[in-house]
């Protein structure tokens, strides 16, 4: 595959007369010193940013932060279960967005994704507290809780498939005098 860096890494590149450090050492400065709050750094860290990959290497994807923290909750440090799950929510977003999804497709999908993430991930909790016998206070929160996951993960769901369906083709037919306008039909 060429010099191409791994999936999920940042590669910096400094252009000459650039405000970006040249060095690994010096970027990591001057994120330290943004992270810290140190005004000075803004037109280096927007230079930064405005490198490919930057914004999501960077923490700036909060969907994929999401995502990283759902399974960070339910896996911890156990990396077989990080990495299964972490696939199986790309081939979901994937099946999700389809062959050439259009950026709310995209953005559905990745929502649809997470709340798909969020939902199973309460299942498998809320059995595990039903197996070491939780109270009925407890056991009636969390039903709670899934229910509003559930709610939200049919509506993800919902808002693509109605993007989908009003993105549909339009077709007009002109026969002799009379006019036939079809549009995303719902049976799409």
């Amino acid at each position: 595959m060429g010099n191409r860096p791994p999936p999920g890494h940042l590669v910096v590149e400094a252009r000459p007369g650039g405000l970006l450090p040249t060095t690994g050492d010096g970027i990591r400065d001057l994120v330290r010193r943004a992270e810290a709050g140190d005004a000075s750094t803004l037109p280096a860290i927007r230079e930064l940013l405005a490198q490919p990959g930057a914004v999501a290497g960077l923490g700036g994807d909060l969907a994929r932060r999401a995502q990283e923290s759902l399974i960070t909750a339910y896996a911890g440090d156990n990396l077989l279960a990080r990495e299964a799950i972490a696939t199986r929510l790309e081939e979901l977003r994937t099946e999700l967005a389809g062959p050439s999804p259009t950026p709310v497709e995209r953005l559905l999908a990745e929502r649809a994704a997470v709340c798909w993430l969020h939902v199973y991930q309460l299942e498998v909790l809320s059995a595990g507290k039903l197996r070491q016998g939780m109270g009925a206070g407890l056991a009636e929160h969390f039903q709670k809780t899934l229910d509003r996951a559930h709610k939200r993960y049919l509506s993800a769901l919902k808002a693509l498939a109605d993007v989908r369906r009003l993105a549909g083709p339009a077709v007009q037919v002109n026969i002799a005098r009379k006019q036939v306008n079809v549009a995303g039909s719902p049976s799409n």
